[in-house]
């Protein structure tokens, strides 16, 4: 409910919530779960260490040739720009993979029979490169 109350100047209305003014309590008690909640998140970035190599996990569900189809969180620890999304295909609610073009002291390939796009289709263990430092 909107209450209206009248103010010094004619005319003039000034419009109060209908929600109650939060306490200094319920303040508190708001930033101690807030000062919780941080102090559970990692301190920094993620290192180069945790990252898994280029482009050796993928889906738990689909599968091509018997090997597991790579995701654009699969392929995280590859270098920059050698691997593309495939427009409009998702695997497990994530954006598809191929191959862009080989990096440096990188190789990569794909199925040979399945292609997205028209490029060979991104399989787990298609890319070999070696680790980051």
């Amino acid at each position: 409910m909107i209450t209206r109350r009248k103010t010094a100047r004619s005319g003039a209305r000034t419009f109060v919530s209908p929600l109650p003014r939060s306490s200094h309590a319920q303040r508190l008690v708001l930033a101690s779960a807030m000062a919780c909640a941080l102090a559970g998140l990692p301190d920094g970035p993620a290192s180069a260490q945790s990252l898994p190599g280029c482009a050796q996990t993928g889906a738990a569900s689909v599968f091509i040739n018997g090997r597991p189809m790579l995701r654009l969180s699969d392929v995280a620890g590859c270098p920059a720009g050698m691997f593309e999304t495939v427009p409009g295909i998702f695997v497990e609610g994530e954006p598809a993979v191929r191959l862009a073009s080989p990096a440096p002291d990188c190789s990569g390939g794909g199925s040979a029979d399945v292609l997205l796009g028209g490029a060979p289709a991104g399989r787990a263990g298609d890319a070999a490169c070696p680790p980051r430092e």
